[in-house]
């Protein structure tokens, strides 16, 4: 390829679940705000969008490996249990190298025509390729990880130029998988321009979605396929005797948008129910409801707590669900793990008339604070291992 005038940074989409995606958006947002002078950015790199069909096709079994997690108890636990038998560096290589060395090599050959000079991951798979790239074909390209989850696992691979945690136990967890304590820096939970930019009120969010003003409001959803508790729990809110409107994303779980669009009008007096496909201002939505019920996706509930809305955590599929729940319920105090749907529906009808304990777990959501970006945080830091001039930090209102 011809000599560029800037460096090429590769931002990294995989789905393996929205929270990849997001992460990914966050640090793109960062860069773009502050270092586009410095930086030829590239943020739509993905499997699917490759037009090779080998990591299109991967992608979707990417897919479908989360929704098995939410869909089938223990089945994320004991699949990554089973990624660290022998070893997780041994295991991360054999997998990778033969299973699916066909798309693993796919990669490789996507970064070689690419010729990138900073490569920015937030998923194992394609951390595990760009590692290869830089080893074999492009020992000056910078390799960096965002780790979006609350730990960190053993198929991150350590021979990374920088990874970034986003609390203190992940980079415990970073350190216990050996990844060099000088490559490791801890930055705030990063977030995107979706949720920083969300500056309305509740009330004008509100008014955005239809939802009504008089009535405890509660979102429900549980990662973008809709294969947890998101059904079960929409359909005992129902029962409930008190004014109440609720918000299921379904996501791109149609069959259950067209069945929760046939129940509307079929609802009880004191009842709103509003479905919702794929929410492309999410975090708005949350910010209009009085509670945010979910799935342990790490992402999702971070951009809840950062738009003020309590959760109740119903589900944790795997490890890093696990340490999620931990990090935000037992930890941080941002709400309630409650596993059954009936359970739910009695915390509900009791916080509807709770202003004091809604205010509490409020007041514990102050902590994650979005002003306190970890994304820029990261692209400063990336400027540094780039060698280019960092910029003053951006006002924030």
């Amino acid at each position: 390829m011809g000599e560029r005038k800037k460096p090429l940074v590769v931002i990294d989409y995989v789905e393996a679940g929205i929270g990849h995606i997001v992460t990914a958006q966050a640090i793109s947002d960062a860069l773009h705000e502050k270092y586009s002078d410095d930086f030829e950015i590239m943020d739509n790199y993905s499997l699917r969008d490759s037009g090779v069909p080998t990591l299109e096709k991967y992608e979707e079994f990417l897919v479908n490996q989360v929704k098995m997690h939410s869909s089938i108890p223990s089945y994320g636990k004991i699949q990554m249990s089973a990624m660290h038998i022998g070893g997780s560096k041994n295991s991360l290589k054999l997998i990778h190298e033969s299973i699916f060395r066909k798309q693993t090599h796919a990669v490789i050959e996507e970064f070689k025509r690419l010729d990138p000079d900073l490569l920015v991951f937030t998923h194992y798979f394609t951390l595990y390729a760009g590692i290869e790239y830089r080893n074999n074909y492009k020992p000056s390209c910078k390799v960096v990880l965002y780790c979006p989850d609350n730990n960190v696992h053993g198929w991150w691979d350590n021979r990374v130029d920088r990874l970034y945690t986003n609390n203190p136990l992940a980079t415990k967890d970073a350190l216990h998988y050996k990844f060099p304590e000088d490559k490791i820096v801890e930055t705030f939970y990063p977030a995107r321009k979706a949720v920083t930019d969300s500056d309305g009120t509740k009330e004008e969010y509100r008014e955005l979605f239809g939802i009504p003003k008089d009535k405890f409001a509660v979102v429900i959803a549980d990662g973008a396929y809709a294969k947890a508790k998101a059904k079960k729990v929409t359909y005992e809110l129902l029962k409930s005797d008190i004014p109440l409107t609720i918000c299921t994303i379904a996501g791109k779980n149609e069959e259950l948008y067209t069945e929760l669009c046939e129940m509307k009008d079929k609802t009880k007096p004191n009842i709103t129910l509003i479905p919702f496909r794929f929410v492309t201002e999410a975090p708005k939505l949350y910010g209009a409801c009085d509670l945010f019920i979910t799935k342990a996706g790490p992402n999702a509930v971070l951009e809840s707590v950062m738009m003020g809305t309590p959760v109740i955590i119903d589900y944790a599929g795997t490890s890093i669900e696990s340490a999620t729940r931990r990090l935000f319920i037992n930890s941080k105090k941002c709400g309630y793990f409650l596993r059954s749907p009936k359970k739910i529906r009695e915390a509900v009808e009791r916080l509807s008339n709770a202003p004091e304990e809604i205010k509490t777990l409020q007041e514990a959501l102050k902590f994650f604070d979005k002003r306190r970006n970890g994304a820029e945080m990261i692209a400063d830091d990336l400027a540094k291992l780039m060698d280019v001039e960092v910029k003053p930090t951006l006002q924030k209102v």
